[in-house]
């Protein structure tokens, strides 16, 4: 098959002018790639992967506006909306001129491209669309708060996919409550069909997995090893709480530093015996709140050492690094991984720490993470908002039983390994396909 993509940094952009039509080779863990990069000015691309998708659709799915404050839609959103616009036709141009006339299976990734499906079924009729949605969908009510004209256009513009697929059954109903806006759409809920201007749409769940394999290769090899054996030295006989996110809004780090703050305070024996390891990974420099709010988790992990702190021990060590190998060994040496974000399309760290880790750890995870679906009855849930529920959270974990922390663990690691990556792409080509033929018979 053949990645389209955008261009993001300066070497990409370089390579995708070297070749012909930002067509490129691509090499990863020994398989080979085709990989068109599409290039955009400076502006479009601002408007359309920060503007619109990182400050306006991402805080739109995933309910994170100071409504009384923000957003305040202006003539620069609106110009920024018309670049978003541009943005997805110039990926439905190109998906159509490799189509061609034929039946090709195109599948289209995240909200970032959500107008690509109705461009793309005007310009190649017969090419089969999937589209799938990474993260939350946001439901009729929040969705209306966009300016009629978006909210119609998103909806359109991702019904022109003929299987439109989401990580659980949540984000499934949200979008087709959201389409009981559009008059002229029948919606068949049980059955997750949309009929729509002549078409049925399909809608699907298909929750994303990891690869098990790769993952546990990688957190054999010697550089990992080593990483784990100096963090090992490092937490010597206490217990280790660990947290590994990007900078992120949604993740929910402050109310989870908050709640380790309280379970310090109304958990007194548990000081000096616990540290809080917060890998952190940068996150969209480019907008503003996400400085502001990386900055903000700095000074609060300071604020909770300052008070908390004694000789030879420093409740809270935040890391902010892109750093894999140390994720991957912090990973296998974890009692307790906190997942607490506030809305999480899945979360794959929650699988990911499940699958390598070797101490037992206890999962302490978001009841709305998507991941809760699969995991939660072996992880101890929590509300995101709820700072006391979540300290009492992190106490039960680290005082369960041996025999319960043991039970729980292989029962998560079995759930977090049990589809692969290629099964998870398989299932929306066997769906797409098999809508396909039955609609020509």
């Amino acid at each position: 098959g053949l990645w389209v993509a955008s261009a993001m940094g300066l070497g990409d952009r370089q390579r995708a002018e070297q070749a012909p039509d930002g067509r490129t080779e691509v090499v990863v863990d020994d398989a080979k790639y085709r990989l068109r990069l599409l290039t955009f000015d400076e502006r479009t691309y601002e408007h359309a992967y920060n503007a619109v998708s990182n400050r306006l659709l991402w805080f739109l799915h995933h309910y994170l506006w100071d409504l009384p404050r923000s957003p305040a839609l202006d003539r620069g959103t609106a110009e920024a909306w018309e670049d978003y616009g541009a943005y997805n036709r110039a990926f439905a141009e190109a998906l159509a001129g490799e189509a061609g006339d034929g039946p090709t299976d195109i599948l289209v990734q995240d909200y970032h491209l959500s107008l690509v499906p109705a461009e793309l079924r005007a310009l190649a009729p017969r090419a089969r669309v999937a589209h799938f949605h990474h993260c939350p969908f946001a439901g009729p009510t929040y969705l209306r708060l966009l300016p009629e004209s978006m909210w119609r256009r998103l909806l359109e513009g991702l019904l022109g996919a003929d299987l439109l697929g989401f990580q659980t059954e949540r984000w499934a109903a949200n979008f087709l409550a959201s389409c009981a806006l559009l008059e002229d759409a029948d919606i068949d809920v049980e059955g997750r069909r949309i009929g729509w201007r002549g078409r049925t749409i399909r809608v699907g769940v298909y929750p994303i997995s990891i690869d098990a394999e790769a993952l546990r290769s990688r957190a054999a090899s010697p550089r990992v090893r080593g990483r784990r054996r100096a963090l090992d030295r490092w937490r010597g006989d206490r217990k280790l709480m660990l947290r590994v996110d990007r900078a992120e809004l949604s993740k929910n780090l402050l109310r989870g530093f908050q709640a380790f703050g309280d379970l310090l305070e109304r958990y007194p024996e548990w000081r000096r015996r616990v540290v809080f390891l917060a890998l952190v990974n940068p996150s969209r420099p480019g907008v503003p709140e996400y400085r502001a709010y990386t900055e903000e988790c700095l000074a609060l992990a300071e604020r909770i050492n300052a008070e908390f702190r004694e000789p030879g021990w420093r409740p809270i060590e935040l890391r902010v690094d892109d750093d894999y190998d140390e994720v991957l060994a912090a990973y296998g040496l974890y009692d307790v991984l906190v997942v607490n974000p506030i809305f999480d399309g899945m979360n794959l760290v929650a699988k990911e720490g499940a699958l390598l880790n070797r101490h037992d750890g206890v999962l302490v995870l978001s009841r709305n993470a998507g991941a809760f679906t699969q995991l939660g009855a072996h992880a101890v849930g929590v509300d995101p908002l709820d700072l006391a529920g979540t300290a009492d959270a992190m106490a039960a974990a680290l005082s369960m039983p041996t025999e319960e922390r043991g039970q729980r663990a292989r029962a998560l690691r079995r759930a977090a390994a049990a589809v692969t990556p290629a099964e998870w792409a398989g299932r929306q080509i066997q769906d797409l396909e098999r809508d396909a033929s039955a609609a020509a018979t």
